[in-house]
């Protein structure tokens, strides 16, 4: 009889501690679960810096900095001047290099970009908010500047550094891709 009182013991021992151990792994599996279900995703993205260069005013005068970044994206243009120079207008292209608007002798026509204005006195930083970039996507960007030499009060046409788009001039382009 002790036996058989021993063994039925043993054998609802072995049931609970079996019990037991899966409802200690259900409890950790929910416990995950929950975890996963409570943490919060980000709201915004970080942005992914796609170009980073010198803003050149008169051909060899670095003046700034032309900064290009993928914001919820959107492709967004940063020109961003040195302490000695000061931002009067902008001309901003950026998208498919076929619809970079050009004369007859491939000379850009800033008037026709797309994204432009004047600035006020004092002006150093001026930031756009462009096209949409999708992943695997290109667009050319031409950042075109006249800016003005705060200490001499020289103006200068500024590019952001790049390739040459072409003609007879020196203003440059660059590509981004995502």
């Amino acid at each position: 009889m002790k036996t058989k009182l021993l063994l039925l013991l043993f054998i609802c021992g072995l049931i609970f501690s079996c019990s037991k151990d899966n409802i200690l792994e259900t409890e950790n599996y929910n416990e995950q679960s929950d975890y996963n279900s409570r943490r919060l995703e980000p709201t915004e993205t970080d942005p992914i810096v796609l170009y980073e260069d010198l803003l050149m005013a008169g051909q060899n005068i670095v003046s700034g900095s032309i900064h290009v970044e993928l914001i919820d994206g959107t492709v967004t243009v940063t020109y961003n001047t040195n302490a000695d120079w000061e931002i009067e207008e902008t001309h901003l292209f950026v998208g498919d290099l076929n619809d970079l608007p050009t004369n007859g002798g491939g000379n850009p026509k800033i008037g026709k970009f797309p994204y432009k204005n004047s600035h006020p006195t004092g002006t150093n930083t001026v930031t756009y908010s462009t096209i949409e970039l999708n992943p695997g996507e290109c667009v050319y960007v031409a950042a075109h500047a006249v800016v003005k030499n705060v200490n001499s009060g020289q103006t200068e046409t500024a590019w952001g550094n790049g390739i040459s788009i072409g003609g007879n001039s020196w203003a440059m382009m660059f590509e981004v891709c995502y």
